[in-house]
């Protein structure tokens, strides 16, 4: 395309006060999140989002010492508190008697809660709830989220259910693809009811979770593995071992993956005995595994990043899908990936990446954060964009044709270019004056659109992918699309 313009790939997969040694902030948010304009959250009928104010954009300015990040946690705002598990959790063990101090001062239930809610991501990984008893308050708060473990799989040991999980073959179809572990589904409802009930209390379910691990049982001690998995508990050193240890064995239903890939049906399920030890030290690898290859000279992102990254599995209270952890993994490139390009890029140290990248991780937090629903790739990148000036939304629907509707501005020329055979062979499939609808009969994959501005055509840069047998609107907004295609013009 023209000018040599940067694409954009556009991907549209479906998918107060703060603490100080006498007070509590107050409810809502606090500090630099209180003096930020409040993010624009209100749908309209138009374009998905309404069109962000570059005032929400603006970087912050200041520092956060730890004793204000403190007061962070119990703020009612989730993006505020949020942010200081993140920039406290490195800490780990060390912050007990602080966060002891907090809950003698935090009385309110909401504060409390908060307070409760980084404990529980805190004893994911970082140390053994056992370490809590040392601190009274904080034994006493999360006394009732330990015995409601406990008592969920006392009940379970008392009446488990054998015949919970299957093993799931990887295929091979040529036979020389690196050698992957069958992965251990939880197939059962009550083992998914018993995981999705663990889940909600964080690194608190642990002591329950190692009762399973020491149950008399293979099959129990086996879910127990898997559930340490699939929730993300690090089980203690001695249990650990143990697990690694384990002589028993449990015979599981095996499949492949894709059983539809095989044309006698007899391959496709038959009993396999599964090793305790190894599943063990499956899972006990995965959390000693690091993201990333780290060196000495290592940017600080990525030291930031690896934080991020470890707080998105240990604050999500979704399990992962059994010990497949890819929903985790696809949540945390989406953010990470945009905090790079709202700013984090190029920051020096950690309080200048936070400075940088908040106003886009206060707008992660409208669109579901955490827990985030089937739309939400599309809503998110849907509000980034928003900030160039344009935004699409897409309308599912059925056959093989394509249509797209690119509204405003009213009465500028433009181009619709597709790509049929690769980035560099562009072909024009519509020409007129906005608003323009292309309809094809025959699909449309990859879409770019060039305006005529000061009597030139001008690549817009970004690239849209529109669904097949079904409708995208993309809506420019005049002003700030224009602001855009002048900034980046001017980058080298």
């Amino acid at each position: 395309m023209r000018h040599g313009a940067p694409r954009v790939w556009v991907y549209m997969m479906a998918l107060s006060t703060v603490a100080c040694a006498t007070g509590i902030p107050s409810r809502g948010a606090t500090g630099v999140y209180a003096a930020r304009p409040p993010p624009v959250a209100e749908r309209l009928s138009g374009p998905t989002w309404s069109w962000l104010d570059p005032e929400q954009l603006r970087p912050d300015t200041g520092a956060q010492r730890d004793e204000e990040l403190l007061g962070w946690l119990i703020s009612g705002d989730r993006a505020q508190r949020a942010e200081a598990q993140v920039r406290l959790l490195p800490q780990g063990a060390s912050l007990l008697p602080r966060l002891e101090a907090l809950a003698t001062r935090a009385r309110d239930d909401e504060a409390r809660s908060a307070l409760l809610e980084f404990i529980q991501v805190l004893t994911k990984r970082r140390f053994h709830p056992d370490m809590l008893g040392d601190h009274p308050e904080l034994s006493a708060l999360s006394a009732k989220a330990v015995a409601r473990g406990l008592g969920l799989v006392a009940f379970w040991q008392t009446e488990p259910a054998p015949r919970e999980l299957l093993q799931e073959l990887p295929v091979s179809l040529c036979g020389n693809e690196p050698h992957h572990d069958p992965r251990l589904r939880i197939e059962g409802r009550r083992l998914r009811e018993l995981r999705d009930k663990l889940g909600t209390l964080g690194g608190l379910a642990l002591p329950g979770v190692e009762r399973l691990l020491d149950s008399p049982s293979a099959t129990v001690r086996l879910q127990g593995i898997v559930l340490a998995g699939a929730l993300g508990l690090r089980p203690s050193q001695a249990a650990l071992e143990r697990m690694r240890n384990d002589p028993g064995t449990v015979e599981l239903e095996t499949r492949y993956a894709d059983s539809d890939f095989f044309e006698n049906t007899s391959m496709a399920s038959r009993q396999s005995k599964v090793s305790l030890s190894h599943r063990a030290s499956l899972v006990a690898g995965r959390f000693n595994a690091t993201w990333r290859e780290a060196r000495e000279n290592d940017p600080e992102l990525y030291r930031i990043e690896d934080g991020i990254r470890e707080w998105l599995v240990s604050a999500r209270t979704v399990a992962a899908a059994d010990d497949n952890p890819g929903i985790s993994e696809e949540l945390s490139g989406d953010l990470i990936n945009s905090l790079r390009q709202g700013g984090g890029w190029d920051a020096a140290d950690a309080q200048q990446y936070w400075n940088r990248v908040r106003p886009v991780w206060r707008l992660f937090w409208m669109t579901g954060g955490l827990t985030p629903d089937d739309g939400w790739r599309e809503d998110w990148y849907a509000l980034l964009h928003s900030r160039d000036g344009f935004q699409t939304r897409r309308e599912p629907g059925s056959g093989s044709g394509t249509v797209v509707r690119v509204e405003t501005p009213v009465g500028v020329e433009a181009e619709l270019v597709s790509f049929p055979n690769g980035a560099n062979d562009e072909v024009v499939v519509q020409r007129g004056v906005l608003p323009l609808t292309l309809s094809s009969k025959q699909p449309v994959y990859h879409l770019g659109i060039r305006l005529r501005l000061g009597g030139e055509w001008v690549d817009t840069g970004p690239f849209f992918f529109p669904p097949q047998g079904g409708r995208m609107t993309v809506w420019l907004q005049p002003e700030m699309f224009l602001r855009y295609l002048k900034e980046r013009a001017a980058r080298p």
